[in-house]
């Protein structure tokens, strides 16, 4: 009889390669989607299984997952005497079901041999003749399987109406089973020899019976008989099937053993699992362990080189010189983004090892850390890997003046005005830009000022030295913008304009990276008021988005206060910090809105608004403490930050310079970008840096220490090119790689450990002072770089 041709879908990289069955000859007849009539006739207590007692769990400390360990000799006859009672229970189900069942279905009544069978077709008088058939089989097939009952092979047995031959000790695993009222049905073929020469089959309506000299007769069907036939039948590397079926011990999934391996299902599909694979997933505690059940056979890596198996919660990967170890959790997820073995680790070598809450595993060319990496896999230039910000909250305009200026500032960006003006209504007064009176740029000598004089905090010579255009000049934490050329024209109640108040806006904003709140100084100069202007006031409104109200604090001029000559209003607003969870972004509006109204019954005030908005600041609190407590900070998020690297590591400078040179980014016009995720920053850094391996020892200088470039800390590390590494001088000490030039790939340097990691100290530092956040933009600036000494 001939065997079904399988076909495997395509499957991801790693699953396992459909292994073609022998062209000369395929199995089949039923199919491989059908399933037992009732689960429970499925399973059948196995013969010499591999399990020797009772087994119990420990949680794995990694993961959460189960190991399990084996209960001691003396408890065995237990679960022997459980067996017996389950397989007992088993067996009175399935006679139950194979009772009750619909009788018209193959094998669903209580078959029984023909009583006193012809040995010829004698019309009228056959079985057939007086028997209602099963579905499925014809009269002429019944009545010749009545002739083979009547004349019937020593030591095999033919089950009417199926007209074939089921010998030996096929014969008696079929009967074992229930014969035609069990899972497998009726006979579909005569015994058949296997392509051995030495096996045998018989096939049957729901699979076959396989027998082999060293394995006996045992049923193979449904996912089992696919996985079976995807690993090449009894000619692949797991042989003959040595069990029937076996219900694990979680009740859920069921396992048959053969030869080489084992299969074992779960819910939806069977996988082979053999060899040193197999062993070390026994050693992880079988399915129950922390690894669970296979969701792949056994693969062969690209390379050729090695062997690995998919598990629900893990990977175990082989190699001859290394042998099998599972790589799973967080390690599994860093290893597979960095390109599993063809990566910059290559093959695991050892099994993961705790590390406090940590968890390590040793590959070829390093050790990997997850959630962190171990102390002795870490490279001097550690800083960036997870900065803080300093404790201190700001509290006065100074503490916020000096957390925005720091170096890392970045370049001012000009930007539009944030200032607009209502529309004025026809018989009121009104403002106007662009004022034929203009205040005068300078102050007087001696302002009289009402609010309180911040001395230039706010506003500082990043405006005051530029055109008072009305325009946001913005550093990372800091925006001040003036505005001049603006006037009310006053209108009297008898429509006529008679008088003018020129007035000049200013108003400054600091942000801090400690603290999520921000304050900001708005101050209104008036300067030499002309005609009859009345009894004018200074109003004013805030407005502070979808914040519960106390989301700010006012101190200055009174709302409604009068106006003098020569006078500066003042006001500073605290907005204040707003509630965020731990790992979040908030962009905070603001608006500030003024009006000038006049206690003069005589005049008409306007009912204009002017209005000032900040909109680009952004709050987060995704940098921790020193203590690891998340704290909250704010930056405005359209400026980018520049890192300066100077003459205090002189080495490390030297070489980021000569690597922009070079071609690769890193200047204002291509800026990096901040890689937060530790396992991707991990990558970057093997891939430039390997640990372990002839690269590493070729490059080993004592007091020095591989520097790469771009950071292992940005999207441009050198995982993004990983075939494009470069060096940048002989004096690097990279022999394995091409002094080149070229806008991608990174370069290598083995500089001054001590200044390498002084290096990335300040690199944390920048990303912690100027809220340098996943994906944030950044640029460098060097001065006073000197490259290293000869080898």
């Amino acid at each position: 009889m001939p065997r079904t041709t399988w076909r495997t879908p395509a499957l991801p990289r790693h699953a396992p390669a459909t292994r073609q069955p022998a062209q000369h000859e395929h199995r089949g007849g039923w199919s491989v989607e059908q399933h037992c009539p009732q689960a429970d006739d499925c399973a059948r207590p196995c013969r010499g299984a591999r399990r020797q007692g009772l087994v119990i769990g420990t949680v794995h400390p990694a993961t959460g997952g189960v190991t399990r360990r084996r209960q001691p000799p003396h408890r065995v006859p237990l679960l022997k005497a459980a067996a017996a009672a389950l397989a007992s229970a088993l067996l009175i189900t399935a006679t139950t079901t194979a009772a009750t069942a619909d009788s018209g279905s193959p094998g669903a009544q209580r078959w029984q041999p023909t009583v006193r069978p012809h040995a010829t077709v004698i019309p009228g008088q056959m079985r057939s003749d007086r028997d209602q058939l099963p579905k499925g089989f014809s009269k002429k097939q019944a009545d010749k399987a009545e002739t083979m009952e009547a004349r019937v092979t020593d030591g095999c047995q033919v089950y009417w109406p199926a007209p074939y031959e089921v010998c030996g000790a096929i014969r008696d695993k079929y009967n074992e089973l229930g014969g035609p009222g069990s899972f497998l049905s009726f006979p579909n073929s005569n015994e058949l020899t296997n392509p051995d020469g030495v096996g045998k089959r018989t096939e049957f309506i729901n699979g076959p019976i396989y027998w082999s000299p060293q394995g006996g007769a045992h049923p193979v069907v449904n996912h089992f008989f696919a996985a079976w036939a995807r690993n090449g039948w009894e000619a692949g590397p797991i042989g003959y099937p040595t069990s029937d079926e076996i219900v694990n011990p979680d009740g859920v999934g069921r396992r048959q053993h053969f030869e080489s391996g084992d299969i074992y299902w779960k819910l939806n599909e069977a996988y082979a699992v053999r060899g040193a694979i197999r062993d070390k997933w026994a050693e992880a505690g079988w399915e129950a362990g922390y690894l669970g059940y296979p969701i792949s056979d056994e693969f062969t890596t690209p390379d050729g080189i090695g062997s690995g198996a998919r598990f629900e919660h893990g990977m175990i990967y082989w190699t001859a010189a290394y042998g099998a170890h599972p790589v799973s959790g967080g390690l599994l997820t860093k290893w597979e983004l960095s390109g599993y073995e063809k990566g910059p680790y290559g093959y695991p070598v050892a099994d993961q090892q705790p590390r406090g809450s940590s968890w390590d595993q040793d590959f070829q060319f390093g050790t990997m850390g997850f959630p962190t990496d171990p102390v002795a896999a870490v490279d001097p230039d550690d800083g960036d890997a997870d900065p803080t910000v300093g404790d201190q909250v700001p509290v006065t305009w100074a503490d916020f003046a000096a957390d925005a200026n720091t170096e890392g500032a970045g370049r001012p960006v000009i930007q539009d005005k944030p200032g607009t003006l209502e529309p004025c209504t026809a018989g009121e007064s009104c403002m106007h830009d662009g004022a034929t009176t203009v205040a005068d740029d300078d102050p007087p000598d001696d302002p009289i000022i009402d609010g309180p004089d911040t001395q230039g905090t706010f506003i500082s010579p990043l405006c005051l030295d530029q055109p008072w255009d009305g325009r946001w000049r913005t550093g990372r934490k800091h925006a001040c913008m003036i505005w001049k050329n603006l006037d009310v024209d006053v209108i009297d109640t008898k429509g006529a304009e008679v008088g003018s108040i020129p007035f000049t806006v200013k108003t400054g904003v600091l942000t801090s990276h400690k603290s999520g709140e921000f304050q900001q100084e708005f101050r209104v100069d008036f300067h030499g008021l002309t005609g009859k202007t009345g009894k004018p006031t200074f109003r004013y409104k805030l407005t502070y988005n979808n914040a519960p109200a106390g989301s700010y604090s006012v101190d200055g001029a009174d709302d409604g206060s009068l106006i003098k000559s020569g006078q500066s209003k003042v006001i500073v607003v605290k907005w204040k910090q707003q509630a965020m969870a731990d790992q979040a972004l908030k962009y905070p509006v603001v608006n500030i809105a003024w009006n000038f109204g006049n206690l003069d019954p005589e005049i008409v005030p306007g009912r204009q608004w002017g209005n000032i908005r900040v909109a680009d600041v952004r709050c987060d609190s995704m940098m921790k403490l020193s203590n690891g407590t998340f704290r909250q900070g704010c930056v405005f998020y359209g400026v980018t930050p520049e890192f300066k690297l100077t003459s205090v590591t002189p080495e490390q400078t030297w070489h980021v310079a000569e690597a922009i040179a070079s071609g690769l980014p890193g200047s204002a016009g291509r800026p990096l970008h901040r890689q937060a995720d530790k396992s991707k920053r991990d990558i970057n850094r093997q891939f430039s840096c390997p640990r372990k391996g002839a690269v590493a020892d070729a490059r080993r200088l004592t007091g020095r220490s591989c520097d790469e470039y771009p950071f292992a800390s940005s999207n441009e590390g050198a995982a993004a090119h990983p075939d494009l590494g470069r060096t940048v001088h002989d004096n690097c000490n990279v022999k394995d790689l091409p002094i080149t030039t070229g806008p991608d790939g990174y370069s290598v340097c083995m500089i001054d450990a001590k200044q390498n990691s002084h290096s990335g100290s300040l690199l944390g530092k920048f990303y912690g002072e100027e809220r340098v956040i996943d994906q944030d933009a950044f640029s460098l600036a060097t001065s006073g770089g000197a490259p290293p000494g000869i080898p």
